[in-house]
């Protein structure tokens, strides 16, 4: 099978997206006959890329013209219904949850108008299959294939947790306080704010050292500075985004990961891969069961979660690892595990083989 593989997301840009849509497509072109169009820069130039991709995939040598092209986000269906119709080849979209879920009524009657006439709809989670069947997508063109995480990518090494404990000493941090982390865009369904303002002071009362470490930026970063000035100095770093080595090392260092989702109009939170990768690192995770995050966590398997809005309910289950180290280990060894047997890219990228031959012509 000869795939052509189209991506909007990817690296170096970084993101949840842009992980997943690399770790997918270096295994399917590892497993395949591939050609790649990427971009991995700023999605200002997107106007840029998406004309580029379509005149690319049009000059391919007639050798190497695709059975299947395969997109990975939804913003691309209107360039896949193009190359669809002229280059007479089945498409498959992969949709995260966002790229369906974008409030501007024009955007969302396009990318449905697109998206129906595809020929497979692949939902990061079941809850974003059940966006696309909502989108009047047919049943029998949508499919459910979780994302997956590659665990020793995740996993920190001495020296990365050495620089790690070296930069939290630094910001006054010591190994005997409590920590508690976040990796994320700042976003507002990521519910950071409310988790500084609700939940932190519960926790605060029964761990007064606790650290709250809220990695990443976004635009609700001066929100999150807000709610961290109603606690006591210290207990909240808002670092902004930092390299993926430190970040590692920070995971490895941290006593609880912790995703406090709060719903969103318009704004889904299509997986939660980043629970998975915190898992990875041998960290507890303690989450919203909410949307998309409930196909990344099982309860009490790779990591336990809350019913959304009730932050007494979460500091206790925050608190109880925090009290219990045997308890914390444990469940950090049991994601670990879980994850590595349950959510591998290698398995992921055979069921997306499998449902990208089916498309085969013949």
């Amino acid at each position: 099978m000869r795939l052509l593989c189209i991506s909007r997301k990817h690296p170096p840009s970084v993101g949840g997206m842009q992980r997943m849509n690399y770790e997918l497509i270096r295994r399917l072109a590892a497993r395949t006959d591939a050609t790649v169009i990427a971009w991995g820069g700023s999605q200002m130039f997107l106007p840029l890329f998406l004309p580029y991709a379509l005149l690319r995939s049009l000059l391919l040598p007639k050798g190497r013209r695709p059975d299947v092209i395969y997109l990975g986000d939804a913003l691309l269906a209107p360039l896949g219904l193009a190359l669809k119709r002229l280059l007479r080849r089945p498409v498959a979209v992969t949709a995260h949850g966002r790229d369906l879920t974008f409030r501007f009524p024009l955007y969302r009657t396009k990318i449905g108008f697109c998206l129906r006439r595809l020929d497979r709809v692949i939902g990061v989670s079941g809850g974003t299959t059940e966006l696309s069947l909502a989108m009047g997508i047919p049943p029998d063109r949508c499919f459910t294939i979780r994302n997956g995480v590659d665990p020793a990518s995740h996993a920190p090494s001495e020296d990365e947790r050495a620089a790690a404990r070296r930069w939290l000493d630094e910001r006054g941090v010591t190994a005997d306080r409590p920590l508690v982390i976040t990796v994320g865009r700042l976003v507002k369904r990521k519910g950071i704010a409310v988790f500084i303002e609700l939940t932190l002071p519960i926790l605060l009362r029964g761990h007064p050292g606790l650290v709250y470490l809220a990695v990443g930026e976004g635009r609700e970063r001066k929100a999150i500075e807000a709610a961290a000035r109603g606690v006591p100095a210290g207990a909240v770093l808002i670092p902004g985004r930092l390299p993926h080595p430190l970040v590692r090392g920070l995971m490895g260092s941290a006593d609880v990961f912790v995703m406090p989702n709060i719903a969103v109009p318009g704004d889904v939170e299509g997986f939660g891969l980043v629970a998975l990768e915190a898992g990875c690192a041998g960290l507890p995770v303690v989450a919203s069961d909410l949307e998309g995050i409930r196909d990344a966590i099982e309860d009490g398997g790779n990591g336990f979660l809350v019913p959304p809005g009730r932050p007494e309910q979460f500091a206790a289950a925050v608190g109880r690892l925090l009290s219990d180290r045997g308890q914390r280990k444990e469940a950090g060894r049991r994601a670990r595990d879980y994850n590595a047997r349950r959510h591998s890219w290698d398995a992921r990228a055979a069921e997306y083989l499998d449902a990208l031959r089916a498309l085969c012509p013949g």
